[in-house]
């Protein structure tokens, strides 16, 4: 055995979601069902429910740390997410537990993340607090995982700039020291089943929309694109499953007034049979949002062979191929007509560009880091 390793017979793994929805729900579910399906290895998940996020960021740490007093057995590692403040509950926990490895996952990050204009903490300045919260959370993980090589370097770069505008002592919170503890993790997509690539294209044609319903995911965006392939004499069909969390959006209110007689399918599919029956039936997946770490509602669409159409903006052309990205409104009018007439070749193109992502293969790679990072044998 090498020096310094530690024999594990079994790996238990604790894994701490404090905004249990949505993606961050999403990615908790996959890794303790993958994880603990590799022999060896049992997975704990701890979660909170996905509201308060700002709260949650302050006192899900208190909450956790407490749970580790009353509750379980210690784990040998533990996985967190970016909203967690790991420096406060590494704090909290109890002395027997403060050893305990912990890797913090960043879904996103409060740093680069474009606050909603109608938030009155950004117009007095106490999105800061939440910036920092990252970047002392991030010093105080022994290991930190990204989703995307595009967000690790959007955080470092913008971590650097923060810290450098404080005035002094500042060495606890140096970005290069934060990059060279983080590797990249993408997002797990489940692997598609009953898949025909060989489809040809629908008469009309349908567009996707399986997005939130959030102002970050760029629904104006959508509704211009809509706008431009209809005023370019382009028929097609509108699938939208994308989740609500508050009112209907009023994007979603015009596209269907505007667009009515061309929705085959208007709410979100929260069962995953419901939801990937409409993956199958859909041919193009538009999408131009104002923030993407990694894009994991493009990614499940592409699986099935949904053709994208991306700005070549955030984290898309860090693996999405360029075949499927645009500059500018024109291009994409083009690649639309291009796809729509070599629509099987699209497919498989799509479809290859993320079969590396499939749930397996990333828990997979996700257990061999955990152990060869912190000498479990």
């Amino acid at each position: 055995m090498e020096k310094g390793a530690r024999l594990v017979v079994q790996m238990n793994v604790l894994i701490l979601n404090p905004y249990h929805t949505g993606s961050h729900e999403h990615w908790a579910k996959g890794m303790q069902k993958h994880l603990s399906e590799i022999k060896g290895t049992k997975v704990e998940l701890w979660t909170m429910p996905g509201r308060h996020w700002k709260w949650r960021m302050h006192g899900a740490s208190g909450e956790f740390a407490h749970r580790a007093t009353v509750d379980s057995p210690q784990p040998d590692l533990i996985i967190t997410t970016d909203m967690l403040d790991a420096a406060s509950f590494k704090g909290l926990l109890p002395q027997s537990w403060r050893l305990i490895p912990l890797v913090q996952y960043f879904h996103e990050n409060q740093l680069t993340f474009p606050w909603s204009d109608r938030d009155a903490e950004k117009a007095r300045g106490l999105n800061h607090t939440y910036e920092f919260m990252n970047i002392q959370s991030a010093a105080a993980a022994d290991w930190i995982w990204f989703n995307s090589s595009y967000h690790r370097e959007v955080f470092v770069e913008a971590s650097a700039r923060f810290i450098k505008r404080m005035p002094d002592f500042k060495g606890a919170y140096s970005a290069r020291a934060l990059a060279e503890k983080s590797s990249i993790l993408p997002v797990g997509i489940p692997t598609p089943h009953a898949l025909d690539l060989e489809r040809s294209v629908g008469t009309p044609p349908t567009i996707l929309w399986n997005h939130r319903w959030e102002y970050d995911k760029g629904p104006d965006q959508f509704l211009e694109n809509l706008n431009a392939l209809a005023e370019d004499g382009h028929d097609f069909r509108l699938v939208l499953c994308g989740e609500q969390y508050t009112d209907v959006h009023p994007v979603l209110e015009c596209i269907r007034n505007r667009f009515k007689d061309r929705i085959l399918h208007d709410g979100f599919a929260p069962a995953r049979d419901a939801y990937d029956r409409l993956l199958r039936i859909s041919d193009f997946v538009i999408h131009e949002p104002v923030q993407e770490y990694f894009g994991v509602s493009v990614a499940e669409a592409m699986s099935f062979g949904v053709i994208p159409l991306l700005k070549a903006d955030q984290a898309y052309p860090n693996w999405v191929p360029g075949a499927f990205l645009y500059k500018h409104t024109e291009q994409m009018l083009s690649k639309w007509v291009q796809w729509k007439t070599d629509t099987v070749r699209g497919r498989k193109l799509a479809n290859k560009a993320v079969s590396e992502y499939y749930w397996p293969q990333v828990a997979g790679l996700a257990h061999r880091e955990l152990r060869q990072r912190f000498g479990l044998r």
